[in-house]
């Protein structure tokens, strides 16, 4: 029996699960690279009740980490991909803000970064999760 190729979705999700089972592996979670993107909002847009509210509502969210980046490989797999790829960035810390700081950290103190065992496998899975997100692609209705 001939074996199917893959869709675009299905390597996603598979890309998704990868990245967050290593995100749970590490204990790593999103929310540092959301709460960067939150002041930065803040720097741009002033205090707004409003914004502290998104802020809380998707730093709780982030602070999922792997979690989050599984439910967005389901999701990814299930079709539904608007909200998977969001999950999936949550969950990463906002994807290549999370794979900027650590090249910066990398650059600026390469041997912290060596030392700590836990900065191979993050760093993979926030590669992972980029991947998965320009992987993962809209199914058209119809």
């Amino acid at each position: 029996m001939a074996r199917r190729e893959l869709t675009n979705n299905e390597v996603a999700a598979i890309l998704a699960g990868v990245a967050g089972v290593l995100f749970i592996f590490v204990g790593w979670n999103g929310a540092q690279g959301v709460e960067e993107f939150v002041q930065l909002l803040t720097d741009v847009l002033g205090t707004n009740p409003a914004l502290r509210i998104l802020a809380y509502v998707l730093v709780s969210i982030a602070s999922l980490g792997g979690i989050a980046v599984l439910l967005g490989a389901i999701l990814i797999s299930m079709d539904r991909v608007g909200w998977g790829k969001f999950l999936v960035l949550l969950g990463a810390g906002a994807g290549i803000i999370s794979f900027v700081l650590f090249l910066v950290l990398l650059v600026r103190r390469p041997s912290g970064i060596g030392a700590h065992l836990g900065a191979i496998p993050v760093l993979v899975g926030v590669v992972l999760s980029i991947a998965a997100r320009w992987k993962a692609k809209p199914v058209p209705k119809g």
